[in-house]
């Protein structure tokens, strides 16, 4: 693993690879959903659509045909805490890659036509989104979860906001998101580093300084449980369930994911044994635990019939008191352990899945080194461990969505 940096400061991850000679790049920002607000929410997503449909040097068309002469992949990608564009190619078509990558950068076209189907799109997708009683549920808690902090939406936004947003919106958007003082460069493929290099200094030393990215703080508090039930045209019923819960730096979030594998996350999980399996109350049961540079939630989701909404949430209450009063025995935690260690083995096997971890990593602070640390960090977890972290969770005010009572 390598590092430089640019002349304008843009630093550099570089994992070099061996087998295949494809490389993959990626250019991500912190600048995403994180500092979106309730006039602008979906700007970062709308944003990276736009830059990869044209440029002031490439119109869609041309630059659909460059792209697909060098057998390349053009992305963009926005989550919660980021938002990148990426290219994937034969490591001989690197320099072309390069070129069109920052040119995409530095010079999206933002055209009026393009910005309206855009829209469209958007729009359509957030209606289909209100088909899915599993997606319903989940809009709903995070927005009675987050209130007005920016986490509260879909990372696509809303209705409202998307219709909202101009063209001069998008713009001054692209200018604070992908400027030199924000972005990182993260490549990782079969490629000699001093190319790297040399074509990523030609075509990227040009972008300028800009304002830089700053994390907003701020406190969530629910000093009360929340249920909210919603009436449906869904014939089952749904349960999303979430606990106020730490941001990925703080030092229980590796307990947490832990404790996230235990209780959901596969079919050997408590709540899918208890709740499905044992009792049949649920067709789906999971849990999960999103990483957020902000506060996050660990939540409880189950698709249920309506008649076992009840004897559920009773269920639920009782499996998690258990869990905060009775130690894990040593193999469901070394079993869990194996488990996630291997999923995190197969998570990085390609040059692009490792492009995207060590950018990730960097841009969160935790530096590409972190990936043996967290790996030894899962190891350190103890079932006393478990239970002051579960108690320090659960202990909290819920926050409930009800769908189909």
């Amino acid at each position: 693993m390598e590092s430089f940096t640019l002349k304008n400061n843009i630093k550099v991850i570089f994992n070099k690879t061996n087998g295949v000679e494809v490389v993959a790049i990626r250019v991500l920002t912190p600048v995403s959903v994180i500092v979106e607000n309730s006039q602008n929410a979906g700007i970062s997503y709308l944003t990276s659509r736009l830059m990869t449909h044209s440029t002031k040097k490439y119109s869609s068309k041309d630059l659909a045909k460059v792209v697909e002469d060098i057998g390349a992949e053009l992305v963009g990608y926005t989550d919660y805490d980021l938002a990148e564009i990426s290219m994937s190619c034969l490591s001989r078509y690197f320099d072309k890659a390069t070129e069109v990558l920052s040119n995409v950068i530095l010079n999206p076209s933002f055209d009026e036509k393009e910005l309206i189907f855009e829209k469209q799109n958007i729009i359509a997708y957030l209606d289909s989104r209100k088909d899915s009683i599993g997606s319903t549920a989940l809009d709903n808690f995070t927005k009675e979860f987050y209130g007005d902090v920016s986490y509260s939406n879909p990372v696509l936004g809303s209705k409202e906001t998307i219709l909202e947003i101009t063209k001069n919106d998008v713009i001054q958007w692209h200018k604070y998101s992908y400027n030199a003082s924000n972005i990182l460069i993260s490549v990782a493929g079969n490629i000699d580093e001093n190319i790297v290099k040399e074509f990523l200094e030609k075509n990227f030393a040009i972008i300028p300084i800009g304002l830089k990215f700053k994390k907003p703080i701020s406190i969530l508090t629910h000093p009360e449980n929340k249920i909210k039930e919603i009436q449906s045209k869904f014939s089952q019923a749904y349960i999303y369930m979430g606990f106020s819960a730490p941001s990925l730096n703080d030092k229980r979030r590796v307990p947490i994911e832990v404790i996230s594998v235990i209780l959901g996350s596969r079919m050997t999980s408590r709540l899918f044994v208890e709740l499905r399996e044992k009792l049949g109350l649920a067709y789906e049961v999971n849990a999960t635990y999103p990483l957020r540079i902000r506060e996050s939630f660990f939540a409880i989701y189950i698709g249920l019939d309506k008649k076992n909404i009840d004897l559920t949430l009773k269920k639920i209450d009782e499996i998690l008191k258990d869990f905060c009063t009775v130690k894990i025995s040593n193999q469901e935690l070394e079993d869990t352990k194996r488990y996630m260690k291997g999923i995190y083995s197969i998570s990085n096997l390609t040059v692009r899945e490792q492009s995207f971890y060590y950018g990730w990593l960097e841009l969160i602070g935790k530096g590409v080194g972190y990936k043996e640390k967290y790996l030894k960090e899962i190891d350190s977890v103890t079932p006393e461990i478990l239970i002051d972290v579960a108690n320090s969770v659960f202990s909290k005010k819920s926050v409930t969505i009800i769908i189909g009572v």
